[in-house]
C-alpha cells in the first residue's frame, strides 16, 4: 500500500495531522519526511503550517474546502479522545447563541498554552490562548467551561431566553453544584458572584 492510501485510510481528508502521527509499517523517520515532501509538491497533501497537513479531498467543483478551525481545535483544544482545552470569552458565547454579532479572535484556555496569556494566528484566524487555569481533561473540561463563561458574561443582558440556553449547556454536559463547588477556587471571585446575581446558580443540579 502506497503510503497516500495509508494516510488517507489514517487519517481521512480533511483532517490535520502531524508527521509525528504518521504510522508506516518498515519507514524510517526519514523515509516518511522524504514521501512527504513528494506528496506535498504533487498537491496531493496540503502543508498548512510547520508539521501540520492535511488531504485535500478532490471533487467535479476543485478542492473542497479546508477549515482552519480543525486546526485550532487539534493544537489546542482536544484530538479524538484526550481533552486539553476550552473556548473561552466572546467566542464561547457567540457558540451557545448568546450574542449574535461576528467574532474576529477566538478564546482559548490549553494546557498548550506556554504564557498566561498570548496572542497567536493560526491560519488566518487571530486566536487569543490563555494558559490552563488547573490542567484540563476530558471529565473537568465542561464545568470550567462553564466556569469561564459565568466569569466573563455580562449579568445586565442575561434575560430568560439566554438563561435557557446556559440551562441547555448546564444539562447537556451534565454539570453538578457539586463539580461547582470542586473548581471554582481556581476562578475569580467574580464567577460566584454573576453565578448567584444571574441565578444561574439555581438551575444547577445537586
Amino acid at each position: 500500500m502506497k503510503l497516500i492510501d495509508s494516510l488517507i485510510k489514517q487519517f481521512g481528508y480533511n483532517t490535520p495531522f502531524m508527521l509525528s502521527e504518521i504510522e508506516k509499517e518498515n519507514y524510517s523517520k526519514q523515509q516518511i519526511i522524504k514521501e512527504v515532501t513528494k506528496l506535498c509538491e504533487a498537491k496531493k497533501i496540503i502543508r498548512f503550517e510547520r508539521g501540520m497537513y492535511y488531504i485535500p479531498r478532490k471533487t467535479k467543483f476543485g478542492t473542497s474546502f479546508f477549515n482552519q478551525n480543525k486546526v485550532i481545535e487539534k493544537k489546542y483544544i482536544s484530538d479524538g479522545d484526550l481533552v486539553y482545552g476550552y473556548y473561552s470569552g466572546r467566542y464561547l458565547q457567540k457558540l451557545l447563541g448568546l450574542i449574535k454579532y461576528n467574532i474576529n479572535a477566538i478564546d482559548i484556555f490549553s494546557n498548550n498554552a506556554s504564557k498566561d496569556v498570548m496572542k497567536i494566528t493560526v491560519g488566518s484566524q487571530l486566536v487569543i490562548l490563555h494558559k490552563a487555569r488547573i490542567t484540563i481533561d476530558k471529565h473537568n473540561a465542561p464545568v470550567l467551561c462553564f466556569l469561564e463563561l459565568m466569569n466573563g458574561i455580562d449579568v445586565e443582558t442575561l434575560d430568560e431566553y439566554k438563561r435557557k440556553l446556559i440551562s441547555d449547556y448546564i444539562v447537556e454536559n451534565r454539570i453538578t453544584q457539586r463539580q461547582i463547588t470542586k473548581y471554582i477556587p481556581y476562578f475569580p471571585d467574580k464567577t460566584c458572584r454573576n453565578l448567584i446575581e444571574s441565578e444561574v446558580i439555581y438551575r444547577v443540579p445537586q
